[in-house]
Protein backbone atom coordinates (compact mmCIF):
# COMPACT_ATOMS: atom_id res chain seq x y z
CA UNK A 1 0.00 0.00 0.00
CA UNK A 2 1.33 3.17 -0.55
CA UNK A 3 -0.20 6.72 -0.04
CA UNK A 4 1.88 8.89 -1.87
CA UNK A 5 0.76 9.07 -5.39
CA UNK A 6 2.13 11.89 -8.18
CA UNK A 7 -0.80 13.49 -8.20
CA UNK A 8 0.17 14.61 -5.11
CA UNK A 9 3.29 16.60 -6.70
CA UNK A 10 3.68 20.30 -6.48
CA UNK A 11 6.68 20.63 -8.46
CA UNK A 12 8.76 21.95 -5.54
CA UNK A 13 11.25 19.57 -4.72
CA UNK A 14 11.53 19.90 -1.24
CA UNK A 15 8.06 20.15 -0.40
CA UNK A 16 7.62 17.04 -2.22
CA UNK A 17 10.13 15.35 -0.69
CA UNK A 18 8.72 16.26 2.81
CA UNK A 19 4.80 15.15 1.80
CA UNK A 20 6.66 11.61 0.81
CA UNK A 21 8.11 11.40 3.90
CA UNK A 22 5.04 12.52 5.78
CA UNK A 23 2.80 10.08 3.69
CA UNK A 24 5.37 7.69 4.21
CA UNK A 25 5.27 7.68 8.32
CA UNK A 26 0.73 7.72 8.09
CA UNK A 27 1.43 4.37 6.37
CA UNK A 28 3.79 2.92 8.90
CA UNK A 29 1.51 3.52 11.53
CA UNK A 30 -1.67 1.76 10.00
CA UNK A 31 0.80 -1.20 9.08
CA UNK A 32 1.71 -1.11 12.88
CA UNK A 33 -1.91 -0.58 13.95
CA UNK A 34 -2.67 -3.40 11.45
CA UNK A 35 -0.67 -5.46 12.97
CA UNK A 36 -1.50 -4.11 17.13
CA UNK A 37 2.10 -3.21 17.59
CA UNK A 38 1.87 -0.61 20.16
CA UNK A 39 5.77 0.68 20.43
CA UNK A 40 5.59 0.73 16.89
CA UNK A 41 2.94 2.77 16.69
CA UNK A 42 4.40 5.25 19.17
CA UNK A 43 7.12 5.80 17.60
CA UNK A 44 5.51 6.73 14.45
CA UNK A 45 3.15 9.15 15.87
CA UNK A 46 5.96 10.66 17.49
CA UNK A 47 7.66 10.87 14.50
CA UNK A 48 5.39 11.85 12.23
CA UNK A 49 4.47 14.95 14.81
CA UNK A 50 7.78 15.81 14.91
CA UNK A 51 8.42 15.91 11.29
CA UNK A 52 5.21 17.70 10.73
CA UNK A 53 6.76 20.54 12.46
CA UNK A 54 10.20 20.68 10.61
CA UNK A 55 8.07 20.64 7.17
CA UNK A 56 5.76 23.40 8.28
CA UNK A 57 8.96 25.50 8.89
CA UNK A 58 9.94 24.96 5.51
CA UNK A 59 6.77 25.44 4.35
CA UNK A 60 7.09 28.72 6.26
CA UNK A 61 9.83 30.14 5.51
CA UNK A 62 8.95 29.17 0.88
CA UNK A 63 6.05 31.88 2.75
CA UNK A 64 8.51 34.43 4.30
CA UNK A 65 11.12 34.00 1.19
CA UNK A 66 8.59 34.86 -1.14
CA UNK A 67 6.26 37.28 0.30
CA UNK A 68 3.15 34.50 0.31
CA UNK A 69 -0.06 36.28 0.27
CA UNK A 70 -1.80 33.54 2.15
CA UNK A 71 0.55 32.94 4.40
CA UNK A 72 -1.90 33.44 7.21
CA UNK A 73 -4.68 31.10 5.95
CA UNK A 74 -2.00 28.30 5.29
CA UNK A 75 -0.09 29.14 8.67
CA UNK A 76 -3.31 28.25 10.76
CA UNK A 77 -3.67 25.10 8.38
CA UNK A 78 -0.88 23.90 9.89
CA UNK A 79 -1.51 24.89 13.44
CA UNK A 80 -5.05 22.73 12.65
CA UNK A 81 -3.22 19.92 11.81
CA UNK A 82 -0.79 20.27 14.58
CA UNK A 83 -3.69 20.36 16.67
CA UNK A 84 -5.15 17.20 15.38
CA UNK A 85 -1.42 15.71 15.60
CA UNK A 86 -0.98 16.47 19.78
CA UNK A 87 -4.51 15.43 20.03
CA UNK A 88 -3.96 12.00 18.32
CA UNK A 89 -0.40 11.17 20.32
CA UNK A 90 -1.79 12.61 23.78
CA UNK A 91 -4.99 10.23 23.06
CA UNK A 92 -2.49 7.16 22.31
CA UNK A 93 -0.27 8.22 25.06
CA UNK A 94 -3.44 7.97 27.78
CA UNK A 95 -4.66 4.92 26.36
CA UNK A 96 -7.86 6.80 24.66
CA UNK A 97 -8.30 4.46 21.50
CA UNK A 98 -9.69 1.32 23.24
CA UNK A 99 -13.67 1.08 21.68
CA UNK A 100 -14.83 -1.59 24.28
CA UNK A 101 -15.76 -5.23 23.58
CA UNK A 102 -14.16 -5.48 20.11
CA UNK A 103 -12.29 -8.74 19.60
CA UNK A 104 -9.48 -7.21 17.10
CA UNK A 105 -7.53 -4.94 18.22
CA UNK A 106 -9.79 -1.96 19.45
CA UNK A 107 -7.05 -0.06 20.25
CA UNK A 108 -5.25 0.23 17.25
CA UNK A 109 -8.28 -0.25 14.87
CA UNK A 110 -9.83 2.91 16.33
CA UNK A 111 -6.49 4.41 15.50
CA UNK A 112 -6.63 3.50 11.81
CA UNK A 113 -9.94 4.85 11.96
CA UNK A 114 -8.38 8.11 13.20
CA UNK A 115 -5.84 8.15 10.84
CA UNK A 116 -7.54 7.58 7.58
CA UNK A 117 -10.74 9.72 8.71
CA UNK A 118 -8.64 12.78 9.79
CA UNK A 119 -4.71 12.72 8.81
CA UNK A 120 -5.11 11.41 5.44
CA UNK A 121 -8.43 13.43 4.38
CA UNK A 122 -6.24 16.64 6.08
CA UNK A 123 -3.18 15.54 4.14
CA UNK A 124 -4.87 15.48 0.93
CA UNK A 125 -7.00 18.42 0.86
CA UNK A 126 -3.86 20.44 2.06
CA UNK A 127 -1.37 19.28 -0.10
CA UNK A 128 -3.64 19.48 -3.48
CA UNK A 129 -4.66 22.75 -2.23
CA UNK A 130 -2.97 24.90 0.15
CA UNK A 131 0.51 23.56 -0.66
CA UNK A 132 0.14 23.17 -4.50
CA UNK A 133 -1.03 27.23 -4.37
CA UNK A 134 1.92 27.89 -1.82
CA UNK A 135 4.48 25.89 -4.43
CA UNK A 136 3.01 27.37 -7.95
CA UNK A 137 3.43 31.07 -5.98
CA UNK A 138 7.03 30.29 -5.18
CA UNK A 139 7.94 28.82 -9.03
CA UNK A 140 6.34 31.86 -10.32
CA UNK A 141 8.30 33.95 -7.44
CA UNK A 142 11.92 32.45 -8.04
CA UNK A 143 11.16 32.74 -11.77
CA UNK A 144 10.91 36.77 -11.38
CA UNK A 145 7.30 36.73 -12.84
Amino acid sequence: MSLWDEKFATGNETVDNDHKEIFSLVEEVLRSSAIDNKEKNETAINFLATYAVGHFEREENLMAESDYPNTAAHTKEHRDFMAVAMKLKADFDNGGYALGELDLHPETLHLSKVIYGTVINWLTEHVMGSDRNLAEHYKKWKDGE
